[in-house]
């Protein structure tokens, strides 16, 4: 019967190939992030600070001040990069986590390549550069930290290190504990089997407990009713908005610009959500429809499952096995749903909470997958037929940047 593995020179040629790809894919999205794609949205996250008392998101505004009044949009030009550089960070950290420290293999360094192709990706972290990777990037860290302590007393004080560095994020994204929070449930349930019960909940409480008592306090306490003060803080100059010069398809694939007031822009598009209480934010995304936000879901459930089932071919692990154990802990499993709830009911992005509840999931099956024996058999020649051309489509269709369906866009 003959072998259905692949003779060491091909996969040599496969892994050198697709590597090179991958750079250059790498290169074309970085070109297309600084060339084509404004950057004003993601200025927007920077420029609330504290002057007006007690606010969420102040401290990324704190952030600029850093810069000085001289130097405003050179900061927001860098800082706007940060929870991207965090993020894909991060994702580097995953594979060389799998590839490297969980032990040499070839389906191992498949999955390090698969990884940044994945829809939460470097495409993601690219084109959806908001403040709340940073939180993503910390809940790598954790996993990361996780798949190497082997004594709850290390998990505990990893989760208690973690919960100080999320309350912090969440002075600059009040949703980052509902985000990431299914994320460390995960973690701690797959990756750090050896907890009792006792143990398992210190961990929870030291990792998620800060931080949504901080989201609570926002929400509280909060000013609401100063979006005038915070205009005046703004910072009149030029801001490339091509949308609002109504382009055509073709003068966008060109490179279209069209500059609009940075001031004027952010006080008319972006400030008024500072008003909004949780019951304006539930009726704001019951605006979209029905249609539109169903239609959300369905895509975002694929958008899932394709993340799911891509990690699961390449590594040869069962997805049933990693389900299995989430329900072992079925609790906390509901738990990290529940918290998810208010960022739909609040948010009309929800293609993209989905994509960061594949993200949650996902880290944690990668750094399981890379541990289990699996992991250690060479790949068939279906495996590498099947990951060249799903990791080929990933990239070429990244299917994970779409916030949402009927989403208006700030103009």
């Amino acid at each position: 019967m003959p072998s259905t593995t692949v003779d060491t020179g091909s996969r040599r040629g496969f892994y050198i190939t697709f590597t090179v790809l991958l750079v250059v894919w790498a290169a074309v999205l970085m070109t297309i992030a600084v060339t084509v794609i404004p950057d004003g949205y993601w200025y927007s996250y920077f420029a609330i600070d504290y002057t007006v008392g007690f606010i969420r998101r102040g401290l990324a505004g704190e952030l600029l001040g850093l810069f000085g009044k001289a130097h405003y949009f050179v900061g927001l030009a860098v800082l706007r990069w940060i929870p991207t550089a965090f993020f894909v960070a991060g994702l580097a950290a995953v594979a060389w986590s799998v590839a490297v420290r969980s032990g040499r293999s070839e389906r191992r360094r498949l999955l390090a390549l698969l990884t940044p192709v994945l829809p939460f990706g470097f495409a993601f972290g690219l084109f959806s550069a908001r403040t709340d990777l940073l939180g993503g990037a910390a809940l790598i860290g954790f996993a990361v930290a996780l798949t190497r302590a082997t004594t709850a007393r290390a998990t505990v004080i990893a989760s208690a290190v973690y919960g100080v560095t999320l309350a912090v994020l969440t002075l600059i994204h009040e949703a980052t504990p509902f985000l990431f929070g299914l994320g460390v449930l995960a973690a701690l349930t797959v990756l750090a089997r050896h907890l009792d019960t006792k143990a398992l909940r210190a961990s929870v409480v030291l990792a998620l407990g800060p931080a949504i008592l901080i989201a609570i306090a926002l929400a509280a306490f909060g000013r609401r009713g100063v979006s005038a003060q915070l205009c005046a803080q703004v910072q009149h100059g030029p801001m490339n908005h091509p949308l609002a010069g109504k382009p055509t398809i073709g003068q966008l694939l060109r490179g279209f610009h069209y500059y609009v007031d940075y001031h004027d822009w952010f006080c008319r598009a972006f400030l008024p959500m500072f008003d909004q209480s949780f019951g304006d934010a539930v009726r704001f995304v019951g605006s979209i429809g029905v249609g539109p936000l169903l239609g959300s879901t369905v895509y975002g459930i694929a958008v899932l499952a394709v993340s799911v089932f891509a990690i699961g071919h390449v590594s040869g692990v069962p997805v049933a096995r990693f389900g299995a154990l989430l329900r072992a802990r079925p609790v906390a499993m509901l738990v990290g749903v529940v918290l998810m709830v208010p960022v739909f009911l609040t948010g009309v992005d929800w293609i993209r909470w989905w994509v960061i509840i594949a993200f949650d999931v996902g880290i944690v099956f990668l750094l399981y997958v890379g541990g289990q024996p699996e992991s250690d058999r060479p790949p068939t020649k279906r495996t590498l037929a099947v990951f060249a051309v799903g990791a080929i489509l990933l990239a070429v269709i990244p299917v994970g940047i779409i916030p949402g369906f009927g989403a208006p866009v700030p103009m």
